[in-house]
């Protein structure tokens, strides 16, 4: 860990980081390999190892039976748990049906690495790892406590013969520490799987993070967690462990389902957001109002006008907003068509009248435009009208004046709208230019900020792994960024 970094406690974050002098943006804070890796819950049949989709007759490991592909054969990470099922004759019976059905078999997989790992590793467990939540008393008898009971636990002390070695406490314990401190990542290949740092669980949560993180596949899933933002000596670092990008209602749901706990920080507390309003629907009794809740952290709660003081009852407004939600789902099967086009813009136009413009589901659907515009036939980019060009440099400054403040700094998301900016805003400059609507030193200024966008652009994506699809994006913005450099060097337009 980072020499300016130190571990603290309190009764409300429990253990938790701060940073003891002034941090960079960018800066990396730590790194760490996982002390596991492993499937997801509730997979469908896939790979142990790669987690990439295997069919009902694929290919078996030689020795145990379970799925394994032809490139995971001689993976170590497999070795273990293939030894348990080898010495206890655990036969897998693969997904019910097909291999579009959950394989509750495979959910075992990574506590069982998780486990087998603690016993080879005990000086990890006794300094690192039996410190991080796991939040019993509030898993206990839940829904999926219950579930772990029966699918790992049952398993692991029925067929895989564990029951001496590995207590249902100490099972039901791993399954705690994967639920509450997992973090998703993507192998070469490009498939889900998750992975725990103990070293990274000790950032506490907030949704509008200081933090951001990348996870590298291709060195064994090692984690950069760098500074989003500049930090202050004596600051918390934060994570956000749901997503930054969804209203208070469905994060709370997710913290509280997943994670059992309640966020209160800034934003969560805050009706409108921290200014944005990012939930917040118009009042149907006055011009001018927005709806929001009375208590955010209360998803039973009233909402509010808050300029004429209506109030609306929680299930009025949710099923207001699921309507609204299931309507601007059904974008999602015509992404990349005229139609779908032409959807996002109708249900835009039709919304502004029941959510504010800065609702999240308003901003799902400009940001499903601006990857639209520029790779649907007949809107690619050198189809695109001056106007419809100016519509996405719209769209982009948008929603990057909402991450400055929900999602702030050098994240992902911001690196990838940087990237949709950058050819709309120099395109619109040329055809401004030969309009005669703008002048040569105008149009310079333009072509700067382009190479600029692009530049912060590499600066934040080229931290991914190379297998990424951000990866991709960095090939392209930087021959991209080759040209525009030529170009404004002999003020070739």
């Amino acid at each position: 860990m980072n020499k300016s970094i130190k571990l603290t406690e309190n009764r409300t974050l429990g253990r938790y980081a701060i940073v003891t002098d002034n941090v960079s943006a960018g800066e990396i804070l730590f790194e760490e390999y996982p002390f596991v890796v492993g499937p997801k819950s509730n997979s469908k049949l896939i790979c142990l190892v790669c987690c990439r989709p295997i069919d009902t007759d694929g290919l078996r490991c030689p020795k145990c039976k379970w799925p394994l592909c032809e490139k995971c054969v001689d993976e170590q990470i497999h070795r273990l748990e293939c030894e348990i099922f080898v010495n206890n004759s655990v036969k897998f019976y693969g997904a019910y049906g097909s291999e579009n059905e959950v394989c509750l078999q495979l959910d075992c997989i990574t506590p069982l690495r998780f486990l087998l790992l603690i016993e080879s590793n005990p000086d990890r467990w006794n300094t690192e790892i039996q410190l991080m939540e796991h939040h019993e008393i509030a898993r206990r008898n839940s829904v999926q406590w219950n579930v772990d009971e029966n699918n790992i636990v049952g398993y692991l002390h029925g067929p895989c013969g564990l029951k001496k070695r590995f207590s249902a406490d100490m099972i039901q314990r791993i399954c705690g520490i994967i639920e509450v401190n997992s973090f998703e990542a993507r192998t070469k290949s490009g498939h889900e799987i998750r992975c725990v740092f103990p070293k990274t669980a000790v950032m506490s949560h907030s949704c509008v993070p200081n933090t951001c993180h990348s996870i590298l596949a291709s060195d064994g899933y090692k984690i950069f967690v760098r500074a989003s933002v500049n930090i202050e000596k004596d600051t918390p670092l934060t994570a956000c462990y749901t997503f930054t990008m969804s209203g208070t209602l469905a994060r709370q749901e997710h913290l509280r389902k997943g994670k059992y706990f309640t966020c209160q920080c800034a934003r969560c507390i805050d009706p409108t957001e921290l200014g944005t309003h990012f939930s917040s629907i118009k009042c149907k009794k006055c011009d001018d109002g927005y709806v929001v809740s009375t208590d955010p952290l209360d998803e039973s709660a009233s909402w509010k006008c808050m300029v004429c003081m209506n109030i609306i009852s929680s299930s009025a407004t949710s099923q207001t907003l699921s309507a609204i939600q299931n309507e601007a789902n059904g974008v999602e099967i015509t992404l990349f068509t005229p139609e779908g086009i032409g959807k996002c813009e109708y249900l835009l136009k039709k919304l502004k009248h029941k959510l504010h413009p800065n609702h999240f589901i308003q901003i799902d659907l400009r940001q499903n435009l601006i990857k639209m515009l520029g790779r649907t036939p007949g809107y690619q980019l050198n189809e695109l009208s001056d106007i419809q060009l100016k519509y996405k440099i719209d769209l982009c400054y948008q929603i990057l004046s909402l991450l400055h403040v929900l999602h702030p700094g050098q994240t992902r998301v911001r690196a990838m709208l940087l990237y949709e900016l950058h050819a709309p805003l120099f395109l619109h400059g040329k055809i401004a230019f030969r309009k005669g609507l703008i002048n040569d030193t105008e149009l310079k200024e333009i072509l700067t900020k382009s190479i600029d966008l692009l530049d912060e652009c590499i600066t934040i994506l080229q931290r991914e792994d190379v297998s990424s699809i951000e990866n991709k994006v960095v090939y392209v913005a930087a021959n991209t960024l080759k040209y525009l450099q030529e170009a404004a060097k002999n003020n070739f337009y």
